[in-house]
């Protein structure tokens, strides 16, 4: 009995499928008709990159391309809002972070409880400074350069310059704060500024040099 009902079953899309090819054949053919035709997407590119290459633009194309990449490695757009520092001074920057919600894991077990608070400076250590300046500055530069070279595990992290100009003349990495973030997440607005940990926060100092 099964059987035969699960075979009915079957055959329901069949015949709905059949009477709606039938009722469309029924209505006859109103006005032209033509296939339709889409050319896949990845041969519309080879076709272009074809028609690039017989005019003898692609190579042109691939050139200003890789120029462009390399100038903006290069030379990256400086963090905006960033000014040098005026008046020296030193605040205090707590890290903590409180859970808004409540972590789960995937079977619905509480991890963090929402309202926790937890303070990374509890569980690791910060054993060097992080220095962030405008290497267009030579002031700054010669700055960062100095203390590095006396305290070699310090960071420089620039906010504008050229990072990968320093890593060739310097032989040791230099890094860029891409699109801010390490700026924003400390409030840094004037360089120099240096990071360094003070107990269980951050002291961030202006420099006046």
């Amino acid at each position: 009995m099964k059987l035969r009902r699960l075979c009915a079953l079957a055959f329901v899309p069949a015949l709905y499928l059949a009477s709606f090819t039938v009722h469309a054949e029924e209505l006859g053919k109103y006005g032209n008709t033509w296939d339709i035709q889409e050319q896949d997407a990845i041969e519309m590119i080879q076709d272009r990159l074809s028609a690039m290459d017989k005019k003898g633009d692609l190579n042109k194309f691939w050139n200003e391309y890789r120029d462009r990449q390399l100038a903006g490695m290069e030379n990256p757009k400086p963090v905006p809002g960033i000014e040098p520092v005026v008046e020296p001074q030193i605040r205090m920057y707590d890290p903590t972070y409180t859970y808004p919600d409540t972590v789960k894991d995937h079977l619905g077990n509480i991890l963090v409880p929402a309202g926790t608070r937890i303070n990374p400076l509890d569980y690791i250590t910060l054993s060097k400074a992080i220095i962030f300046i405008d290497a267009r500055d030579p002031k700054q530069l010669a700055y960062a350069k100095q203390r590095t070279e006396e305290h070699p595990r310090d960071k420089v992290v620039l906010v504008a310059g050229s990072f990968l100009k320093l890593d060739r003349e310097w032989g040791r990495p230099v890094y860029y704060d891409q699109m801010g973030i390490l700026t924003k997440k400390f409030g840094i607005e004037r360089v120099p500024s240096v990071i360094t940990q003070k107990g269980k926060q951050l002291q961030i100092e202006e420099l006046k040099l």
